[in-house]
């Protein structure tokens, strides 16, 4: 379990040791029980307690009564499912994506989008008070999404076998690493890419490419990757296979004529390989015969924030939803009360983004990033945009501030991991 996973299982449990239990009471796998859920814990269970038991309810919404069936007991919490709402909360809604049920995506499309923010910030100001261990920080509510859906600027598609020789297309099947079903209609990315989706399934199938069995390894076709550029309208599609292709080249070579003619909108047509095992949607290598990978068009796109354009390519990294990435870095901007004679480090810049964004207000922005393909995008992007006050390093964040200058401000965006030791001296 993660560590950001723990606080709410603390939280709760120390919560529930205030009531008075009942040694006696002791809830058993499969067992039914009817429970109120009265709040959210973090990864969108809901929290119930019986007999001052904490048990973590999947499904459940603070404000339903239900009926849950016992999927684990553990000595001081138990988790569950929902079998059946006896009273639903009256901030719960109908779920518009027709895969809610089965989706192992979206957790909240069924509850109150002002409720979501509540509870986001409760669980921020959890971690920080019970990992942190700070009192009483000063959390701010939680700044609402320009659009809840439709937002994001790219989504990974899995392919999966169907019995000896189908094909599915689409997203994971809630709590299976090995079920995919075909969608229909994802509410996240945008109307064209559901179009793509369902056309490269159907051509697959006609074409009869075969799926790569995430079990065995072996196969075709492994990831359908859609990124877009929501301010300029730009589309890659990146079709990502297992190593073992040659005998379905000249299939491939059809698919990727066939989408580009389908779609005229398509700025970026990739094929690309994963040769290794790990199911995630990633390429080392382009097939022999095709150079950059290119089955159609260019090996990238662009996205545009504010005035700035910035290059994507296959592999590069990019907040997933450009309108609220917008959002972030005016509320950097505004927090930081930049000054036009700032000079400012950028640590963990990845492609320059933040750095890029903020440019015309300071006098110097210096980014520091330890993946080398990271600097490079930001360098490019850099000279994309005609700046000459940024300055780019490719170095681990933790070296750099040991020798680092003086400067006036510092805008840090870490790993989940969370900062080094060293780099929190060096900004001391």
């Amino acid at each position: 379990m993660k560590l950001i996973d723990r606080w709410p299982i603390r939280e709760h449990i120390s919560r529930a040791h205030k009531y008075s239990l009942d040694r006696d009471r002791s809830l058993k796998k499969n067992e039914i029980a009817q429970l109120q859920i009265d709040d959210l814990a973090f990864g969108g269970r809901g929290v119930a307690k019986d007999d001052g038991k904490v048990i973590f309810v999947d499904g459940g919404l603070p404000g339903d009564t239900v009926m849950a069936r016992i999927t684990r007991v553990k000595p001081d919490y138990c988790e569950s499912r929902v079998a059946q709402i006896i009273a639903p909360s009256p901030h719960r809604l109908k779920a518009p994506c027709q895969h809610f049920d089965i989706c192992g995506g979206c957790k909240w499309q069924d509850y109150n989008y002002d409720r979501q923010l509540k509870y986001k910030h409760e669980q921020l100001y959890g971690s920080l008070v019970h990992i942190g261990k700070f009192v009483d920080p000063p959390v701010e509510p939680a700044i609402a999404a320009r659009k809840i859906f439709f937002y994001r600027n790219k989504m990974e598609f899995s392919f999966n076998r169907e019995g000896d020789s189908g094909l599915s297309l689409g997203l994971h099947q809630a709590g299976y690493f090995d079920r995919v079903f075909d969608v229909d209609k994802c509410l996240l990315q945008s109307e064209i890419s559901n179009k793509i989706v369902a056309f490269v399934r159907d051509e697959c199938r006609r074409l009869d490419l075969p799926a790569y069995g995430i079990r065995d390894h072996r196969g075709l076709l492994r990831f359908l990757v859609v990124r877009e550029g929501k301010f300029t309208g730009e589309i890659m599609v990146n079709l990502v296979t297992g190593a073992e292709y040659e005998a379905y080249e000249k299939q491939m070579m059809q698919l990727g004529k066939n989408i580009a003619n389908e779609f005229p909108e398509i700025n970026s047509l990739l094929w690309t390989i994963n040769s290794r095992k790990a199911n995630i949607a990633r390429w080392d290598r382009y097939p022999a015969h095709l150079k950059s990978g290119v089955l159609h068009g260019r090996d990238h796109i662009h996205e545009k924030l504010n005035q700035y354009r910035f290059r994507i390519s296959p592999d590069s990294f990019f907040q997933t939803n450009s309108y609220q990435a917008q959002l972030i870095y005016d509320t950097i901007i505004e927090y930081a009360g930049v000054d036009s004679q700032d000079i400012i480090y950028d640590l963990y810049c990845g492609t320059g983004t933040i750095a890029i964004y903020i440019s015309a207000l300071v006098r110097k922005i210096i980014g520091v990033e330890s993946v080398a393909n990271a600097i490079e995008d930001a360098r490019f992007n850099a000279e994309l945009n005609g700046l000459g006050n940024l300055e780019f390093h490719a170095a681990n964040v933790e070296d750099f501030m040991a020798e680092a200058a003086s400067c006036d401000k510092i805008i840090i965006d870490p790993p989940r991991a969370g900062l080094h030791p060293k780099t929190l001296r060096g900004i001391l």
